[in-house]
């Protein structure tokens, strides 16, 4: 069976625990490699799947699940993915996560970096760089350039555009990080009616996938980043390679600390809320979504 719905990102709002809680559910298959990234053609670095039969193949163990699906969550960000999927299953649904911006990118940020994709340590000065980033700051081991314009990655309006000029409204569920941390079990139960799924009565929606550092970088940058052959193989292949270097997971595993080395001024957030007004005013108007100093009030007061 091939997916029928896609967790789209976007990326560090909360889709890690979310492919956790849904895959509990008896009717629901979420694939073991977790981001494929089959449709987000225009990032070649992140197509991990690319040959369709290897993709088919991470849901061949279905059985009788309902709700079949996969959570990649540079689709969002993608150009060419809402269309990819389109064409693949035009009845799919749609799950999309987002964050006020101004916790959104610190932690993106922050991720690339424990990921290798970033080397700049300081989010402000990343940040500042958005659109015009120097080529000579970019790691050689960044596997997609664009990412690292940290302004572009966080107007989901346009985004989101994508997918509702070529899916349905009724296909397409956006839910806020602010909206599930503050009630999980109703974000769950909607969900669940969004997929067309009874209720099965999960009611532990435990944290997942906090931040996480490296606590030395020298070992870092000679474990963290896979080989280039790995990186570029199928998904089915990473994992195997995965298991015959099982000696840099212990080393990964000794040199990660969870949580975060630096916070982020005050004043550098009311910047950023104050750059996405127009974005968020937008995502208000013609999605109902409420993001930035707005999420702070009553819904009421932002009509």
């Amino acid at each position: 069976m091939k997916p029928n719905f896609f967790i789209v990102g976007a990326p560090k709002c909360g889709t890690t625990a979310w492919v956790e809680y849904l895959r509990s559910h008896p009717d629901i298959f979420i694939s073991e490699a977790k981001e494929p990234h089959h449709f987000s053609r225009d990032f070649p670095k992140w197509n991990f799947v690319p040959r369709l039969d290897d993709y088919l193949a991470l849901f061949e163990d279905s059985g009788p699940a309902r709700a079949v699906g996969e959570g990649s969550v540079r689709y969002l960000y993608s150009k060419v993915a809402a269309r990819e999927i389109h064409q693949f299953n035009p009845d799919a649904r749609i799950l999309i996560f987002l964050r006020d911006q101004a916790d959104f990118l610190p932690s993106l940020h922050h991720q690339q970096l424990y990921n290798g994709d970033e080397n700049i340590e300081d989010f402000e000065r990343a940040w500042r760089y958005s659109g015009q980033r120097p080529t000579h700051s970019i790691p050689s081991c960044c596997r997609e350039r664009s990412f690292l314009d940290y302004a572009a990655m966080g107007r989901f309006h346009e985004q989101i555009e994508r997918y509702y000029a070529i899916f349905p409204a009724e296909q397409i569920r956006i839910v806020t990080f602010a909206e599930w941390i503050g009630d999980p079990r109703k974000t769950y139960l909607d969900i669940l009616d969004f997929l067309r799924l009874e209720d099965d009565g999960l009611t532990a929606f435990p944290r997942i996938n906090e931040a996480k550092y490296h606590k030395s970088r020298l070992l870092a940058s000679l474990t963290q980043i896979p080989p280039s052959w790995v990186r570029k193989s199928s998904a089915v292949l990473t994992q195997l390679a995965g298991k015959q270097l099982g000696i840099l997971a212990r080393l990964r595993q000794m040199n990660r600390g969870t949580g975060y080395r630096t916070r982020i001024d005050p004043s550098l957030k009311d910047e950023i809320r104050h750059y996405y007004e127009r974005d968020n005013a937008l995502l208000y108007k013609h999605f109902g979504v409420i993001l930035g100093e707005a999420a702070a009030r009553p819904m009421q007061s932002a009509a």
